[in-house]
C-alpha cells in the first residue's frame, strides 16, 4: 500500500454491494459497509501522548452513506476517513 493514513485515519475498501437492508429510520439515511485497508497511528493529544487506534486492518466496518473522502491509490478506489465516523466493527 503507498498511501499509509495519518493521526487518526483509516483507509477503506469500500464493499461492492453496500448493505441496503440497513437503514437508520429516523433519518431515511443509508449505511455503508467496507474493509480497512490501512490505519494510522493514532491521534497526538495536547500532551504529547497518542491515543491509539482501536481499529485494525481488516476490520469490516459500518459508516455513514456520507462519511470519508474518496482516493483513488494504484488504480484501485478507497475512501479515507477518521475513526469518530466509523459506526461500528460488524462481526464476521
Amino acid at each position: 500500500m503507498r498511501l499509509k493514513p495519518l493521526s487518526d485515519c483509516v483507509l477503506v475498501k469500500q464493499d461492492v454491494e453496500k448493505l441496503s437492508s440497513i437503514i437508520i429510520v429516523e433519518t431515511n439515511k443509508k449505511l455503508s459497509t467496507g474493509v480497512i485497508v490501512a490505519v494510522g497511528q493514532g491521534k497526538k493529544l495536547p500532551n504529547g501522548n497518542i491515543d491509539e487506534m482501536y481499529l485494525k486492518v481488516n476490520d469490516h466496518i459500518m459508516f455513514g452513506e456520507y462519511s470519508g473522502q474518496p482516493v483513488t491509490v494504484d488504480g484501485e478506489s478507497y475512501l479515507i476517513m477518521r475513526q469518530p465516523d466509523v459506526i461500528g466493527i460488524l462481526d464476521e
